[in-house]
């Protein structure tokens, strides 16, 4: 038997799954709005879901998804005209025929872009702390843009933040290789990967806490020490706290891994050419937070505190709050 389709309780799709249907709605609405599918495999994985075999979502995984018809409760006839199902749906028809004709060919395809900052939350909108996503351009170029814009279901409350991929990353490398010309450098290197380290086992200690309470709490119903409900309620919390934990186990063990041995030359060496996931690594390594204003319209160079970069070796910046 083939596996579920993602967002259905079951092989037989005659239920659907809250928690995966909820996040199939807000994929499809991305789409609809533009994201390319490679954003959209991206913020599955930052929400913390994969497919139902336990890969994590591509652009191609996460592209079938979209177009699959049973989303909006439809199939196709033997003629291809879309009619109803008899199941459940996650999205409205009209939604589904939205992103159905931004995947029906009529932009030229571009090559996925794996992005350097969307990880761990490690660029934000200066204005709202919103972390930024990855969005193409109307010419298919990658860019990185503040994700609280207005959409169709809401007014959107800041957006107005945005910025060619490649202009932010060359920026970011090249103050990065900069640093690594410090003395300082790589006793810091060292001692931020000390406390990430730190941070990573005792981050490691608390999912397994997690899960050997939920354990118990269940063996206290069997017992009838505990009312159903009120499992149901503690391994919600705990869903999302082990959610929350593991993303941010990802991102520490690509900090702790980052490569900070050999002389400066050969660092910068290193830097480029290699992997976008290793060197993702050193940038979580070497900062707190990377903060992006607006810079213009059309602006095609980074001006005097358009990106502020916060260091891991300084003291942590404080949250970004929007002003009403």
């Amino acid at each position: 038997m083939p596996p579920r389709l993602f967002g259905f309780a079951d092989f037989s799709r005659s239920a659907l799954h809250p928690e995966e249907a909820a996040i199939t709605a807000e994929a499809a609405q991305l789409s609809a709005d533009g994201q390319s599918d490679a954003a959209v495999a991206a913020f599955l994985a930052k929400a913390g879901f994969a497919g139902t075999l336990g890969a994590p979502f591509t652009s191609q995984t996460a592209g079938r998804l979209l177009t699959n018809p049973a989303i909006a409760g439809l199939k196709r006839d033997a003629d291809g005209a879309l009619v109803p199902a008899g199941h459940p749906g996650m999205i409205p028809p009209e939604l589904f025929t939205v992103v159905l004709e931004r995947h029906s060919g009529t932009k030229p395809r571009v090559d996925d872009y794996d992005y350097l900052l969307t990880s761990a939350d490690l660029a934000v909108c200066g204005r709202c702390g919103a972390p930024l996503g990855g969005l193409r351009s109307s010419t298919g170029k990658p860019g990185y843009s503040c994700p609280e814009g207005p959409r169709q279901d809401r007014p959107g409350r800041c957006g107005r933040v945005r910025i060619d991929a490649g202009l932010l990353e060359d920026f970011v490398g090249e103050n990065i290789l900069a640093r690594l010309l410090l003395p300082a450098t790589r006793a810091d290197l060292e001692k931020g990967r000390a406390l990430l380290a730190t941070q990573l086992d005792a981050d490691r200690l608390r999912l397994g806490d997690i899960e050997a309470s939920v354990q118990e709490l269940a063996a206290m119903v069997v017992r009838r020490e505990l009312q159903a409900k009120d499992l149901k309620k503690a391994k919600a919390e705990a869903n999302e706290e082990s959610r929350l934990l593991k993303r941010r186990i990802r991102w520490m063990e690509l900090a702790v891994a980052a490569p900070v041995t050999g002389d400066v030359e050969e660092l910068v060496e290193w830097w480029n050419v290699a992997p976008v996931e290793a060197r993702r690594g050193l940038a979580l390594l070497m900062f707190h937070r990377i903060d992006l204003h607006p810079g213009g319209k059309g602006v095609r160079s980074i001006r005097p505190g358009r990106v502020v970069l916060w260091w891991r070796n300084e003291a942590p910046p404080a949250p970004i709050v929007l002003a009403p």
